[in-house]
């Protein structure tokens, strides 16, 4: 009995806190919950999800759908003006209705659908590597609290993507595409096929969707989010270095910088991240990894990214867990716990130590995962060759 709950400690935690916070929810509240936990709540209940829920309103209604959003959307639209959201929505919007998003049961069923779903496949990366208290405390960091607070796309995109790696055929391509119209960033997951002879379909696919998609994916009216709150990012870097030491340093630089770190580290007599393993990774952890280390180093370069991205590192755990190098190892994990924890390490304080200091931990990771797939590539190229990668 006792040897059985040593084994299972960490599934029961994983499902005791879920139910902590469920019970939770139904005697005090939305509000007083996510408060209770540190988190920014907003009201309506998840948030960002209804960001489809206005435009079936208005379908519902007989009015234009590209043309209802939430005031705080409308808002964050430049100059306070807002000219509509690209027709690339539509069909998006469509779907939303004939879910009955308009009927507020009928969204939330979805909204729980969505979390269930997120829940699961944590759940399933956990037994992974059974005992794994990594994945456990990332699952109820602050930035995969904040994902399910706000029910944003990444928790759909999420679940897209996990299950694209458990299924590197067709269906895991058809997946992959679904995500990448949600948000083109998944794009960059593309690479977990890389083993796969579909691979070649993705990327004929992803290119007919460039073509046809570029200038609603890249041209939308909504103007980007440029913060160090609960953000991280070469455009985050940038505004936390100048709001803590008044430097201006443009964030090309600082992508520039780290990724020369980066390849200080391949330097094979500095002896650092090197890529041995206790026992070697098996298929899915490699093609969980680099999803998870893909899509990070990709949305650092590109935007200033809301903390809930992070939760896309649970997807690295199982690999980096099997690094041989202990200190490496374990240096790692707990960078991406810390980087993941912002609320508790700033106390809420932009200008503080804290804050300043978890902003280094995610450039930390930046140069450890981008070391990491370097040498993953390399090694690659060693064991299959270059024809291997292209075919």
């Amino acid at each position: 009995m006792i040897k059985h709950i040593k084994l299972y400690t960490v599934y029961y935690l994983f499902f005791f806190f879920i139910f902590l916070i469920i019970a939770s929810i139904l005697t005090k509240g939305w509000l007083a919950t996510w408060y209770a936990l540190h988190m920014p709540s907003l009201l309506p209940p998840h948030f960002d999800l209804r960001f489809y829920q206005y435009p079936a309103f208005a379908i519902n209604e007989g009015r234009n759908p590209l043309f209802s959003l939430h005031e705080l959307w409308f808002l964050n639209s430049p100059s306070g003006t807002f000219s509509g959201l690209p027709e690339y929505f539509l069909p998006a919007f469509k779907f939303a209705y004939f879910l009955n998003f308009h009927k507020e049961p009928y969204f939330l069923g979805f909204a729980l659908f969505i979390i269930i779903n997120y829940i699961f496949c944590s759940y399933k990366i956990l037994t992974i590597k059974k005992n794994s208290f990594w994945i456990l405390i990332l699952f109820f960091s602050s930035s995969s609290l904040l994902l399910i607070e706000r029910t944003n796309n990444d928790i759909i995109i999420f679940c897209l993507l996990y299950w694209t790696a458990v299924f590197p055929n067709l269906w895991g391509v058809i997946l992959n595409l679904l995500a990448v119209y949600i948000e083109f960033w998944p794009m960059a997951a593309g690479i977990a096929f890389i083993k796969k002879k579909i691979k070649i379909l993705l990327l004929i696919l992803f290119s007919i969707f460039l073509v046809i998609f570029y200038k609603d994916m890249f041209g939308q009216n909504m103007k980007p989010i440029l913060s160090d709150y609960f953000s991280w990012g070469a455009k985050s870097t940038s505004i936390s270095i100048k709001r803590h030491f008044g430097l201006e340093i443009n964030y090309i630089n600082i992508i520039i910088f780290l990724f020369s770190l980066s390849l200080i580290t391949l330097i094979n007599k500095l002896n650092l991240l090197k890529l041995q393993f206790h026992k070697q990774p098996n298929d899915l952890e490699e093609r969980f990894f680099l999803i998870g280390s893909s899509i990070y180093v990709s949305l650092f370069i590109l935007e200033s990214n809301v903390d809930y991205k992070l939760a896309f590192l649970i997807f690295c755990v199982p690999y980096l867990s099997r690094l041989k190098n202990k200190i490496s190892k374990y240096f790692i994990l707990i960078s991406i716990v810390l980087a993941s924890n912002w609320q508790l390490m700033s106390g809420n304080n932009y200008a503080s130590l804290g804050a300043l200091i978890n902003i280094t931990i995610k450039c930390l990771i930046f140069i450890i995962l981008l070391s990491l797939l370097i040498k993953y590539f390399i090694n690659f190229y060693k064991n299959y060759g270059i024809k291997k990668i292209f075919f």
